[in-house]
């Protein structure tokens, strides 16, 4: 069943990928091989259990010497802490933690998509508080250098990560002097489905993904034992896809 939810989650991202302009050259369901737009060579391991700390370091660094960028992405509920929770850090996470910043880059899959976002590891002590993060899109993929002191995996290594984007698009109707006071009469009719989601009318497509991702691992009805849990889980699906529609449609 693992084996199964894994490959789902690569047929996803590969879908992901070519849409935001990637091009696969090896699609081997836990292990993509790609190049950016930008040209960087990249191989995405989706990883469904805990991975021992020298894999990873054998991992980037038989792709390093191929000259190829490497992202880890973990399945959020087999691997990781709930938002919220005080952790120790385990051995393997220390490496990953070291290259990505003190974040891990994590995915889950809610109504038929997948979701990747960061879950950060935010210093109490000795201890981390765990803080899940914005769910990002494919085109914000990026390779880069980092360069980490940590014992365990010390040196200058190629990573794949997401950066921020530089460019935002505003979905606002202008009055005769330019402002943009107002909403169209379109997100306006959508306002019930902003409320059921808890975002703002000026929501941007990424906001909405979070979430529905935060809402949907509290209410699906695997979790929630609420008597109407179906009917809360099918309004929040409606929610999203209306929402999803229009801001796409505002591309």
């Amino acid at each position: 069943m693992v084996r199964l939810d894994t490959y789902k989650a690569g047929a996803f991202l590969v879908w992901q990928l070519k849409h935001a302009g990637a091009l696969i050259h090896e699609d081997g369901g836990d292990i993509i091989h790609l190049s950016l737009p930008t040209g960087e060579a990249v191989s995405i391991h989706i990883i469904e259990s805990s991975i021992p700390a020298y894999e990873i370091k054998n991992t980037i660094a038989y792709n390093q010497a191929n000259g190829v960028y490497t992202l880890f992405i973990l399945w959020a509920e087999m691997l990781l802490p709930p938002e919220g929770h005080v952790v120790e850090v385990e051995e393997w996470e220390y490496p990953l933690l070291s290259l990505y910043g003190e974040k891990l880059w994590a995915y889950d899959i809610f109504g038929g998509e997948l979701f990747i976002y960061p879950i950060h590891y935010d210093r109490i002590g000795p201890y981390r508080e765990i803080r899940y993060g914005k769910t990002v899109n494919m085109r914000q993929m990026i390779g880069t250098v980092v360069e980490v002191e940590s014992p365990f995996i010390k040196g200058r290594w190629r990573v794949a990560t997401f950066g921020e984007r530089t460019q935002h698009t505003h979905r606002y109707q202008t009055d005769k002097d330019g402002q943009q006071p107002f909403r169209s009469t379109q997100t306006n009719s959508l306002a019930e489905w902003y409320t059921v989601l808890g975002v703002s009318l000026d929501a941007e497509a990424e906001d909405v993904k979070t979430a529905y991702r935060n809402l949907a691992r509290k209410i699906h009805p695997d979790v929630n034992k609420a008597p109407d849990a179906t009917q809360q889980m099918q309004k929040l699906n409606e929610a999203y896809r209306k929402l999803m529609a229009h801001l796409e449609d505002d591309f």
